[in-house]
Formats: structure tokens, C-alpha cells, sequence
């Protein structure tokens, strides 16, 4: 029997759902939260059962014959979903491995810029073949390989990476590439290898320049985003720079621009609680300093990056000033 439950839903709302239950729980048990008509159907568990699940809210569909426990749903993070969904698509196809931004998302690396309604996988076949919300790559040699390790479930982050940059572009290639540098994931060398022996055609000077403007330093797909605006502009800019004054060590920033200008990446930063308050009144006087020792400050959110001519005024604006 199915336990009635009451969850917060994304919109805050309170929702009536139903519990996992019996067969279909012990499913979900076995691949963490994660369902496929094809499995119910071998343990020989009756369509009926399905569709009630999905009626009472206890599951939550993915894709057509793919579903999730709407609690483990319930319960991720949104940029964690796309993954839930790629690790749904190879439950039911052992033989494929995640490829492209699919690849990325198993590998923990950040996403941006890309589909993510859209599968990518490759297998051993002789045609790429696409449908809705899947396609379907001819894998490399390399890729052969991997499909034969029942350990592994997605192309290497170097194909990840440039795979990702080829098909999505110079922003979206960056992102992922910072983040794997960074990570000690991969290198440049590495990246620069997989591209000259790769079989990318479309979409391989994208790939190049993404691993150009690789800067490591740079802490989240944020700051990527904001260097690449600040340095498409022209901008003399230097990452994660420390700065000090008479009293000492200050802090080190995200950027500077010019050896003038300050500019912060400000992400989903919460000064709430006494934490939080803490927090807010160190980094109020941290500015102070910085503002103090000569410095302009800019503060960036993701939504100066959607207005990227106005930012860049901006702090032309301050340069002009100094």
C-alpha cells in the first residue's frame, strides 16, 4: 500500500504525494531512485501499478518509460537533475556510455549553455541516429573500450569537454574546461592532445579556442562567464589576485582589472543567521579596505552578465575615473 505524504514542491506549495511502495520501491532501491518500465516489465509488474504510481505522484516521469521516486526528485538539486535523467537513459541501455554536456553531468563537471532535454550518447553502432531528446553518436575506438568496462558509464572528460565546446560553444566549452583543469580532472596538454587526435569536424576551433582561454583559477562557471565579458572587451584582467595595504594581507579577489578595478563575482550568497551576519559585516570591511587602498569595486551577478555591454561601461567607466 502507498503512504500518503506531504512535501514542499520547488514552487513552495505544500503537494499531496504517495510513497514508494513494494515492487516498484525495492526498483528505486536498486538504482538509486531511479525506475524504467523495462525493468518493472521483466520482475513482471503489471503496467497498472505504474500508471497508478505516476497518478498518485509517487513517481516522477523522466522521459517516456524512464521515471524517478518523486521523493528523490523532490530532493535534488536542480542542477543535479539532468543527471538523474542520463543515468535513467543507460539503466536501460548497459552498452551506451553518457557523451557531450550527458558526460559532463556524470563526471560533476559544470554545465552551461547546453540542452539539457537533450541526450547525448555514444555506442557501438555505424549511424548516428536522433530522436526526441536522444541522440544517439558513433563511439571511437577509445570509446569501444570503455564500453566494454561495465564500470564505466561516460566518455572521458577530455571527449566530455571538447565533445561539449564542439557542439555548444566557446562559452559552454570554457565553463566545463575550468572547472576540470581546475579539478585536476584533465590538462591542458591533455585537452589539446584529445583535440589533434580527435575526429572532430564541426565545431573544432570552437573546441581550440576554449582551451586558449582556459584560466583555472577561476573558482566557479560564474567567474568564467565574467572573465570571458571582461576579456572579449579588451580588459587587462588577472584572476584570484591578492591585495594588501598598510595593515596587511586584504583578501584575494576575483579579478582585477588594470591593476584599478575590483571586480566580485557575487554567486547565491546568503547572509543569513548570525553566520551570516558575520560574514556580511567582514566583507563590508573588507571592501572598505580595498576602496581605501585605492581600489574601485565592482560587484557582478548573474544578472550583469545577461547585460554585459552595461558592465563593461561601467567599469570603463571607473578606469576613465582613476
Amino acid at each position: 500500500m502507498e503512504n500518503s505524504t506531504a512535501l514542499t514542491s520547488d514552487s513552495g506549495t505544500l503537494a499531496c504525494m504517495s510513497e514508494l511502495s513494494g515492487p516498484l520501491a525495492a526498483i528505486a532501491a536498486e538504482h538509486r531512485g531511479l525506475v524504467t518500465r523495462q525493468i518493472a516489465r521483466a520482475r513482471h509488474i503489471s503496467p497498472s501499478v505504474v500508471a497508478a504510481a505516476l497518478r498518485t505522484q509517487a513517481l516522477h516521469r523522466l522521459r517516456p518509460g524512464i521515471f524517478v521516486d518523486q521523493r528523490v526528485w523532490a530532493a535534488t538539486q536542480a542542477h543535479d537533475r539532468f543527471a538523474l535523467l542520463v543515468r535513467g537513459v543507460l539503466l536501460g541501455h548497459p552498452h551506451w556510455l553518457a557523451s557531450h554536456h550527458a558526460a559532463l553531468a556524470l563526471h560533476g563537471l559544470p554545465l552551461f549553455g547546453v540542452n539539457t532535454s537533450l541526450v547525448d550518447v555514444a555506442a557501438a553502432v555505424t549511424t548516428s541516429k536522433r530522436r526526441a531528446g536522444l541522440h544517439v553518436h558513433v563511439a571511437t575506438p577509445a570509446q569501444r573500450a570503455l564500453i566494454k568496462d561495465p564500470e564505466s558509464m561516460a566518455v572521458s572528460v577530455v571527449d566530455a569537454c571538447l565533445l561539449t565546446a564542439a557542439d555548444h560553444g566557446f562559452v559552454s566549452g570554457v565553463v566545463a574546461m575550468d572547472a576540470a583543469v581546475k579539478r585536476r580532472e584533465t590538462t591542458v596538454d591533455a585537452l589539446s592532445t584529445g583535440l589533434s587526435s580527435s575526429a572532430i569536424r564541426y565545431g573544432a576551433e570552437q573546441a581550440r579556442a576554449s582551451i586558449e582561454a582556459i584560466d583555472p583559477k577561476c573558482e566557479s562557471p560564474g567567474e568564467t562567464r565574467t572573465r570571458i565579458i571582461l576579456t572579449a572587451a579588451g580588459l587587462d584582467v588577472r584572476s584570484q589576485v591578492s591585495l594588501s595595504d598598510a595593515e596587511g594581507f586584504i583578501g584575494r579577489v576575483d579579478f582585477l582589472v588594470a591593476d584599478r578595478v575590483v571586480v566580485e563575482f557575487d554567486g547565491a550568497i546568503k547572509y543569513d543567521g548570525l553566520d551570516g551576519k558575520r560574514a556580511l559585516m567582514e566583507e563590508k570591511r573588507r571592501e572598505e579596505r580595498l576602496r581605501d587602498a585605492g581600489f574601485r569595486v565592482v560587484r557582478v551577478t548573474w544578472a550583469d552578465l545577461t547585460r554585459a555591454e552595461v558592465l563593461v561601461a561601467r567599469i570603463r567607466g571607473y578606469l576613465a575615473a582613476a
